[in-house]
């Protein structure tokens, strides 16, 4: 996914991060992770977190402790890689994020068990509610990441295929059956598609990922899709549910005629092509950084206030660009009770949104636009 637009858009964060060690190199805040594994697997509830005095690199502020954190699964790949590498960066701190989907991370900000979470969808009045009253303060929503939600498949001999909103909404609602149906034929003309039965892979767990997908089919599609938009859907009887994206991703693996909706890098660590998808607009477009990034600009808006980032996606407005992209978001206090701990929230979250950036392309997602990070940086200094 390297490409000229994601060059522009990390040098404009880099910017970014230039202008926050200006303003908060003093601070003296940071985190890490010593295992990137361990990082996404670790139990985020089981360990209790602390926080010692502050520590300081030639790259920025540090603190030293233990963040636990979880939730969306999409963003679980970057939060690895931040981890381990921020944790290189400052020594003495460690980030576990455990990648739950985006409804138990929501759930776990509310109740107090996570000293950050990570969701694909902004919280319900209700659970906006719930996070104030955990935190003592206001929880703010903050973008993180962009990325596009990728139809995996697993078809021999098929490495470039199209499908169309109408197209897909048929086959997730299992009208759509076999790889070789007439609607799968007229959005690819020149390939010889197979008769092998389709297999759809859902994740059964609360997923933001799934509240994309179906918000997308239910903009686009319109009466062609008929399940609503949700963090949990109700798929046909013969679908197959899955656990997190790497659940999905493995099922579509180990399944010839496969498909399911993904996290790019899962399909790229399954060795899984992804198609290009038809939305809004007149063409058929891959999930590229480029192409991330043009319909992020394009459809995401800020709805938020107050340093709360909370935005919405138009997916009628994506006609430039891949059709399924959205933002991920990370969802923190404004103020810890423990001042240590929410120095180290705020050190870590200000490197993923700056520094952290440089490590979308390779993972498969895309970098902030350089003005929605440099909202974030302000957003986050006021955590304390």
């Amino acid at each position: 996914m390297r490409t000229s637009r994601g060059a522009v858009a990390l040098a404009g964060t880099a910017g970014v991060l230039a202008m926050c060690l200006a303003a908060c190199g003093t601070d003296n805040n940071t985190t890490s992770n010593g295992d990137a594994t361990s990082s996404a697997t670790s139990d985020a509830t089981s360990e209790s977190s602390t926080t010692t005095g502050p520590a300081t690199t030639t790259a920025g502020a540090c603190a030293t402790g233990l963040l636990n954190a979880q939730g969306s699964t999409f963003q679980a790949n970057m939060e690895t890689q931040w981890s381990k590498d921020f944790g290189t960066q400052c020594p003495g701190a460690q980030v576990n994020y455990q990648g739950t989907g985006s409804g138990a991370g929501i759930q776990a900000i509310g109740n107090g068990t996570a000293d950050f979470a990570g969701s694909d969808v902004t919280m319900s009045d209700d659970e906006q509610k719930a996070a104030d009253a955990a935190c003592k303060s206001t929880a703010i929503t903050l973008p993180i990441t962009a990325g596009g939600v990728a139809i995996v498949y697993n078809l021999r001999d098929i490495s470039d295929l199209s499908l169309s909103a109408t197209t897909l909404a048929g086959i997730f609602q299992g009208e759509i059956t076999t790889w070789n149906d007439p609607a799968i034929a007229a959005d690819n003309p020149d390939a010889a598609l197979p008769s092998t039965p389709i297999s759809v892979f859902y994740r059964n767990d609360s997923s933001g990922t799934t509240s994309v997908f179906t918000s997308f089919l239910q903009a686009v599609a319109g009466k062609d899709w008929r399940l609503g938009s949700s963090k949990t859907v109700s798929f046909f009887s013969a679908a197959q549910g899955a656990k997190g994206s790497a659940g999905v991703a493995a099922g579509v693996s180990q399944t010839a005629g496969g498909i399911t909706y993904d996290e790019e890098s899962y399909a790229k660590g399954q060795n899984l092509p992804v198609a290009k998808v038809k939305g809004a607009g007149a063409d058929f477009s891959a999930p590229t950084t480029d192409a991330v990034s043009s319909a992020v600009a394009a459809g995401f808006t800020v709805i938020g206030s107050d340093g709360n980032l909370a935005g919405s996606m138009d997916y009628a407005k994506m006609t430039d660009g891949y059709p399924i992209s959205t933002v991920s978001y990370a969802i923190a206090c404004t103020k810890y009770a423990d001042p240590a701990k929410g120095s180290l929230v705020k050190a870590y979250l200000t490197y993923a949104v700056t520094q952290g950036q440089a490590a979308a392309d390779s993972l498969g997602y895309a970098p902030l636009p350089p003005d929605l990070a440099a909202k974030d940086v302000a957003a986050i200094s006021v955590i304390s």
